[in-house]
């Protein structure tokens, strides 16, 4: 089965039939079940089955004081808009420090995500900041980046956001991998309890938050502690941290 490219996702969500979508869907969630490090092919999903939900969200953003100067302003988490040696300057604790010791601890490249090609501009903004703030969302959650943290993360992300894609990879995530602990189900259903119960966070300028303490970050969000005892497979360290980003 060929593997869809980004290019085709973004034509078939602009211009192509309901049916061209889903085929696009389909063999890119195909192809993450049998590898959850192709982060292309979740990027790839999320173009092409979460078309419906942007004028929502786009709304969301717009609505909210953060939201609407996140479009004007165009922020970025990227090597070229933050100074990541002040992160690491910053005291433990903070939330800008807590990120760039995991951006270092687990090898992730801030720069890794490219705006998705083809889109119209305020789409193909909140697109890339979605992707930015997946890594920023782990840190926040307490998260790993390994199949278990992933797909608990993706049914967070289902909560805030009801995307499609992220419903489609923790559901048939958990479903596979289940086999290999039956608490994998209880955590990724605890993953969707604390994203219902968490403020709306996609619009959230975190730029403004860097130095504040990251415990009071999570209760001014009303990011609860997990409530079941995260289930830990670890990382092939040889593997990308990117994958089942969002």
């Amino acid at each position: 089965m060929q593997k869809p490219t980004q290019l085709a996702a973004t034509e078939a969500t602009l211009n192509g039939s309901t049916l061209r979508r889903l085929a696009i869907g389909a063999r890119a969630l195909y192809t993450v079940l049998r590898d959850p490090n192709e982060t292309e092919q979740v990027l790839i999903l999320g173009l092409a089955l979460s078309r419906s939900k942007f004028p929502e969200l786009l709304t969301r953003f717009l609505l909210s004081d953060e939201g609407a100067s996140l479009l004007r302003d165009q922020l970025s988490i990227n090597s070229k808009a933050i100074d990541f040696g002040w992160l690491r300057s910053l005291p433990k604790g903070t939330l800008g420090r807590e990120y760039i010791d995991f951006v270092d601890r687990e090898k992730i490249d801030p720069d890794f995500f490219e705006p998705p090609p083809g889109l119209p501009e305020v789409p193909t903004y909140i697109s890339q900041r979605m992707r930015q703030t997946h890594d920023l969302w782990h840190v926040l959650t307490g998260y790993s980046t390994d199949v278990p943290g992933e797909l608990s993360l993706q049914a967070f992300t289902y909560a805030q956001t009801d995307m499609p894609p992220a419903l489609l990879v923790s559901l048939f995530g958990t479903l596979k991998f289940a086999w290999r602990d039956p608490k994998l189900l209880k955590m990724t259903l605890d993953g969707y309890r604390r994203g219902r119960r968490a403020t709306f966070l996609p619009n959230v300028r975190w730029e403004d938050r860097w130095e504040l303490p990251i415990d009071d970050v999570r209760r001014e969000f009303g990011i609860l502690p997990a409530e079941i005892e995260p289930v830990i497979w670890g990382r092939d360290p040889s593997k990308p941290s990117h994958g089942m980003s969002s």
